[in-house]
């Protein structure tokens, strides 16, 4: 049971409705789920009785959902409403055939386009395998940008401040080859740039690789970047890079405006 500080009871308190239920969902954001209900008090500072409360109502409406490790994750209508926000929806639309091109040919556990929100990778797409995807795959799911190709794709081209803030944090660790070296991880950059693609193998999961490469607006600027994961034992990341990469341009061209007469 979460014992609430007269802080706590004050600011509570003070919440409206939209207020509590607003404080509940913020938790998924800055926390990594499946969460329990007592984590979920403790972030939000409710009490336990008010969010049990908001949660049955969130589980009720498909807000949240039970992950199947046990615990609560963002559902469905919250994750596609994440991502029918302005120029996420647009871009997603633009890239889609692309995506639906590279998914159908290819035998891997996700395809995914990434925009970089802060020091996180958000998906935006996602196309799984029937037999693949982790929740954090799904479309609007979070991740830390060192532990994702997309992410490292968006964190070498992001601005110097932004690798820097970024790098200066304690970065988490998900498995045991997870890069956690400020200084390895600034080594990368400059080769993402210049290939324009990157593999990452076991960062997330041990058994799991990705490829990844950067989508540019009409500006030349790195807006997104399209991805692929896949299991190791059964696929060469170096065997996906054109792929991918192609995959990659054609996002980009259908950003580009075309040229006037």
């Amino acid at each position: 049971m979460t014992v609430m500080s007269p802080d706590d009871e004050s600011r509570e308190s003070r919440l409206t409705a939209a207020g509590r239920m607003l404080a509940v969902l913020e938790v998924f954001r800055t926390q990594p789920s499946p969460l329990r209900m007592a984590e979920i008090s403790r972030h939000s500072g409710l009490s336990t009785t008010t969010t049990h409360r908001l949660m049955h109502e969130l589980l009720d409406w498909g807000a949240v959902e039970m992950a199947d490790s046990g615990g609560y994750q963002l559902g469905t209508k919250v994750l596609e409403l994440a991502a029918a926000s302005g120029d996420a929806l647009r871009l997603r639309e633009r890239a889609l055939p692309a995506l639906l091109r590279l998914h159908r040919m290819l035998r891997v556990l996700v395809v995914h386009l990434s925009i970089r929100d802060g020091f996180d990778t958000v998906y935006v797409e996602s196309l799984r395998s029937a037999h693949g995807g982790v929740s954090t795959n799904r479309i609007g799911g979070r991740m830390p940008l060192h532990l994702t190709a997309t992410g490292r794709v968006l964190l070498a081209y992001a601005d110097e401040a932004v690798q820097e803030s970024f790098l200066a944090r304690p970065l988490e660790v998900r498995t045991r080859f997870t890069t956690t070296d400020p200084d390895e991880l600034r080594r990368t950059f400059p080769g993402i740039r210049e290939q324009q693609v990157v593999t990452t193998a076991r960062q997330v999961t041990e058994n799991t690789g990705a490829v990844a490469a950067p989508v540019f607006d009409h500006q030349e600027r790195v807006v997104a970047a399209v991805g692929i994961v896949l299991n190791l034992k059964d696929h060469h990341l170096e065997d996906y890079l054109e792929l991918v990469r192609a995959a990659a341009s054609q996002v980009t061209a259908s950003l580009v405006p075309p040229a006037s007469d």
